[in-house]
């Protein structure tokens, strides 16, 4: 199975950049996928370019033609296979698309992976939206989607539940769909709103655009989003990302608090929660860890020998700040424990006298089916375990974690997904959850 935690964007051009804009585009969003690339565009039909590694490595913008339409993909996979035949977009000549999410009943349908059973509901249906009707109708999980049509179409689709993001803006006279607000704003662009859950973006070729609602659903943000996947500087769904995670800090504060000299949090995504948590208890912050500049996010690595390697030489430790130090160590979240296991002893060993950890999420104990790379439980390093456990294994003094309450409560969201936490699933239908493990098994 592939499934993946990606980054996404579609362009409608009035000057005929739609390629250049996306390629721009994907290269903000490479936080969210860095093991391929590709753009679709429209050039006499559809012509896609795509390569492994990062943007820049992947697709040589001297190839990209000049086009009023665009889509393009930044993933990274699960299966550990890395091939070039799994990057998107995945066209079939007449539809091209990028997708975001895991669709867990693609199985059921005859097809090897969850893209490939996108692009057959779309294929087999009378036009385009009639297909995205029938998808929201049949498949189940998480999914925003970007499509591109050889009529000159370019559709964006966020599933019903809303699981992740896709936001609506405009770059000069271009509309652009994309994974997150900030990769609009920073290229000068002004964000027009979110895409809603079950909602259809139909853009033509002319630059005329409808909205459809498709479908509606009780709606369930993933909270990673906030916690860690997505750029601090994004506001998704009206909440900005970055006050959610110094609000998730100053609650660490307030309810796991361990007297220390200063704070330390894990780059990057960790640091609004480090500050937060400085701020709430007023022990000093210091940025006693730093991230080399080549460093790639080892989570979203696709195999854990890809993920040991990129922990050797992720971080340096500014030893004057933590030498004779008792330590509250900031980080997101702990999935597999290698690199907060790496860390401590890289503070240990730099002569850290305490190192106490403090963790800005629950206990991550559940695989996700709707779109990250938490397979199975076994690989989780809560599963099972009492927080006095899991700092024996990672040797630090202490851990604690957010209780799924005040994560909530921090976010300021209600209507969030935390299954990964729980194990309460927001899925559509109903499924034997073994078989759903052994399915994505690797």
């Amino acid at each position: 199975m592939i499934k993946e935690h990606c980054g996404i964007v579609g362009v409608w051009s009035k000057d005929n950049k739609a390629t250049f804009i996306a390629y721009e585009v994907l290269k903000l969003l490479q936080h969210r996928g860095q093991e391929s690339a590709g753009i679709s565009y429209i050039d006499g039909g559809i012509k896609t370019l795509k390569g492994m590694g990062l943007v820049e490595d992947a697709i040589d913008p001297i190839f990209l033609k000049s086009s009023n339409l665009s889509i393009g993909h930044v993933r990274y996979s699960t299966t550990g296979k890395g091939t070039i035949d799994e990057a998107q977009p995945l066209s079939n000549g007449k539809i091209s698309l990028a997708f975001n999410g895991t669709i867990p009943n693609y199985y059921k349908f005859g097809t090897n992976t969850d893209t490939e059973f996108i692009l057959k509901v779309l294929s087999e249906s009378e036009d385009i939206k009639a297909g995205i009707r029938k998808l929201a109708d049949i498949a189940d999980g998480a999914y925003s989607i970007v499509i591109l049509t050889s009529d000159g179409e370019l559709i964006g689709f966020r599933d019903p539940k809303g699981f992740r993001p896709l936001v609506l803006g405009k770059i000069g006279e271009n509309y652009v769909i994309a994974s997150e607000d900030s990769a609009i704003r920073q290229l000068g662009g002004s964000i027009i709103r979110d895409v809603k859950p079950g909602e259809m973006i139909y853009v033509d070729k002319n630059g005329n655009i409808e909205s459809e609602i498709i479908a509606s659903s009780p709606v369930s943000f993933c909270s990673f989003e906030y916690i860690y996947f997505a750029r601090s500087d994004s506001v998704i769904d009206g909440v900005s990302v970055y006050s959610a995670r110094v609000r998730l800090g100053e609650i660490l504060a307030e309810k796991h608090y361990v007297d220390a000299d200063i704070v330390v949090p894990v780059p990057e995504s960790s640091i609004p929660i480090a500050v937060g948590y400085s701020r709430k208890s007023k022990i000093p912050l210091e940025l006693a860890l730093v991230r080399s500049m080549i460093a790639k996010r080892s989570f979203i690595m696709p195999t854990q020998d890809k993920r040991e390697s990129v922990l050797e030489d992720k971080f340096g430790v500014v030893k004057d700040a933590i030498q004779g130090k008792r330590i509250v160590l900031i980080d997101d979240s702990i999935v597999r424990g290698n690199t907060m296991k790496r860390i401590v002893k890289l503070m240990r060993d730099n002569g850290a006298r305490q190192v106490h950890v403090r963790v800005g999420s629950p206990k991550i104990r559940y695989p996700c089916y709707m779109g990250i790379d938490f397979p199975t439980s076994r690989e989780l390093i809560a599963y099972g375990k009492t927080e006095k456990e899991i700092a024996s294994e990672i040797g630090a003094d202490s851990v604690e974690y957010l209780t799924i309450e005040e994560m909530i409560s921090a976010i300021g969201r209600k209507d969030l997904c935390h299954a990964c936490f729980s194990g309460v699933y927001p899925l559509k239908f109903s499924y034997d959850m073994s078989q759903l493990e052994s399915v994505f098994k690797r």
